[in-house]
C-alpha cells in the first residue's frame, strides 16, 4: 500500500500535514506546489488499496481527479476549507471540510487531533491570514507574547514562500520545508 499526501503549498496546507504525520509517522509520497496551484490531485497515480491524504485544497477543483482515484479504489481522507460543491458519497471517501470564515486547514486537523500539536495549528492559521482563530486556538498553549509571536511569523513565512509562478520562483519546495 502506497500513502501519498498531497497539500497546499502554503503555511495552512504544509501545517496540517506536519499535524497527521506527528500523529500517524510514516513514510510517504509528497505532492505539492505553489500556493495557486491548487489541482494537484491530477499529478497523482494510486491503485487501489492506496491511501491519499488530501489537504487544503478545493475539492470542487480536483472532483474529476478525485472520481477517478475513488473509481481506482484508493481510499482518500479530505481534509479542507475552502467551497467543496456536492461531496460526493463514497465508502472510500473520509471528509472533514468546514467553509466557515474563521476556519483553515490547520485547525480542523487539530480539532480531529484534539489538540497534540496544537502550536502547529496556529503557525497554520497564522499563515493563512486567521489572526484571531490563531489566537484563540494558541490560548491553550501557555505562550508569552513573544513566542505567540514567532509562531505569527513562522506562518507568515511558511505562506509567502508559496508565492511564485513556478517552483523554481520559491525559496524552498513546499515538500522540503515539510521534511
Amino acid at each position: 500500500m502506497a500513502i501519498i499526501d498531497v497539500f497546499n503549498g502554503d503555511a495552512d496546507g504544509i501545517c496540517a500535514l506536519q499535524q497527521l504525520r506527528l500523529q500517524e509517522p510514516c513514510a510517504s509520497t509528497l505532492v505539492s506546489g505553489i500556493k495557486r496551484e491548487i489541482d494537484l490531485l491530477r499529478r497523482v497515480e494510486a491503485a487501489a488499496g492506496d491511501l491519499v491524504t488530501v489537504l487544503d485544497l478545493s475539492l470542487d477543483k480536483n472532483r474529476a481527479d478525485l472520481q477517478r482515484l475513488l473509481e481506482q479504489g484508493v481510499e482518500i481522507r479530505y481534509f479542507d476549507h475552502h467551497y467543496a460543491g456536492d461531496i460526493p458519497n463514497h465508502p472510500g471517501l473520509v471528509t472533514l471540510i468546514d467553509t466557515a470564515p474563521e476556519i483553515c486547514t490547520s485547525l480542523l486537523v487539530d480539532q480531529t487531533l484534539e489538540g497534540r500539536f496544537r502550536a502547529w495549528a496556529v503557525v497554520g492559521a497564522f499563515g493563512d491570514n486567521l489572526d484571531n482563530s490563531a489566537r484563540q486556538a494558541a490560548r491553550d498553549l501557555d505562550l508569552d507574547a513573544r513566542q505567540l509571536d514567532r509562531l505569527r511569523e513562522l506562518g507568515i513565512y511558511l505562506n509567502y514562500n508559496g508565492y511564485g509562478a513556478t517552483l523554481e520562483d520559491l525559496h524552498f519546495p513546499p515538500d522540503e520545508l515539510f521534511r
